[in-house]
């Protein structure tokens, strides 16, 4: 029964998305992530939650807006083949509904086809980030083939220059470019993954990287700009004009972290403050967030049912649910849990 709750969820998705800015739908959206998700989870404890899954820590590049490569490795290591394939099952056992394979760079896993096919098995919903490197024709077969639902590849400029520079290497613009056209002509549901600056906003390239996937066939998933990992001592949060701006540009086939928030009138809700998701690193920690990445306890230690329901319960998590943007950008909420972030052994990425 809870498979197929969960299918249902993901298929009423699209047929909805005409009354996302409905006030009704708002009201009912709210109520179901503050008040009738909890009473469903007291019998189901993970329902219809996304865990986003970081492989490894290993990537082709150097982006200068990443913080991944400076993760400190436990002595244990990343979680190996039978760590994530465990995982997956307890997810599926507590009534998750998605699994996001994230890294680092997932593409670099050997197994990455044997997971999404577990996921697949599992009844759950599969899909993975990418830069785009090793997105070729035969990788994006096989993905199909294992039952992959979603690729988004990284897209930080409408230039290849400026693509390539910020990433470090050459070349990387037109692989993920090509990367999303295959996704496109193989049926393969696709998005370019960006990121909103003030100075991408303003300059007008950000709306060229909306042309540009819509030219390649695929959809848009972005982020504002988020006061963490490389960017934590910069001041990056958009100003409420330029959120605004964001907001103009969200529609059918581009929105603003999550599938329902394409319509500008739709708040924005903190996908981890609302449970409707958490991550795990790639050592075994239970985050709300890469971009917050305190932790909450170690898959490799306790049940993860325990550790998400401790996470949820958290002070932090019941200060950060009245958030309408990401907790990290609100500098009273990184002070009063600054104890829990210094000690993450994950940092975060934008995108």
């Amino acid at each position: 029964m809870t498979r197929l709750l969960n299918k249902l969820s993901f298929r009423l998705r699209p047929l909805l998305a005409g009354v996302y800015g409905k006030p009704w739908f708002i009201a009912f959206t709210a109520f179901y992530f503050r008040t009738l998700l909890p009473l469903v989870r007291r019998f189901v404890p993970l329902y219809g939650v996304t865990a986003v899954l970081s492989m490894s820590y290993r990537c082709q590049c150097s982006c200068a807006h990443c913080g991944v490569g400076k993760a400190p490795a436990p002595p244990e290591g990343e979680l190996n083949r039978a760590e994530v394939l465990k995982f997956i099952e307890d997810l599926a056992r507590l009534g998750g509904a998605c699994v996001h394979f994230f890294g680092g760079e997932p593409l670099l896993s050997p197994h990455l086809e044997e997971f999404v096919a577990k996921t697949r098995a599992l009844g759950l919903v599969a899909s993975v980030d990418t830069n785009g490197l090793l997105l070729d024709e035969a990788m994006a077969l096989r993905l199909k083939a294992a039952g992959i639902a979603r690729i988004r590849v990284s897209l930080d400029s409408p230039r290849a220059g400026e693509h390539d520079a910020n990433r470090g290497v050459p070349g990387c613009w037109d692989k993920a470019v090509e990367g999303l056209r295959i996704c496109a002509r193989l049926g393969i549901p696709a998005a370019a993954s960006i990121y909103a600056t003030k100075e991408n906003l303003a300059s007008g390239d950000f709306e060229e990287l909306i042309a540009l996937a819509r030219k390649l066939g695929v959809g848009v998933r972005f982020l504002s700009s988020i006061q963490s990992g490389r960017w934590k001592e910069k001041d990056v949060p958009l100003t409420p004009g330029e959120i605004d701006k964001l907001r103009s540009l969200v529609g059918p086939d581009v929105c603003w972290e999550t599938d329902f928030l394409q319509h500008k009138d739709v708040p924005f809700w903190c996908n981890s403050m609302i449970g409707n998701k958490f991550d795990v690193s790639a050592f075994g920690d239970v985050l709300a967030c890469c971009y917050l990445p305190a932790a909450f306890g170690n898959i490799r230690r306790e049940p993860l049912e325990t550790i998400v329901k401790r996470m949820w319960g958290s002070e932090m998590f019941k200060e950060g649910s009245s958030h309408f943007d990401c907790p990290m950008n609100d500098g009273n909420f990184t002070r009063r849990h600054e104890k829990e972030l210094a000690a993450a052994r994950q940092p975060a990425r934008a995108a």
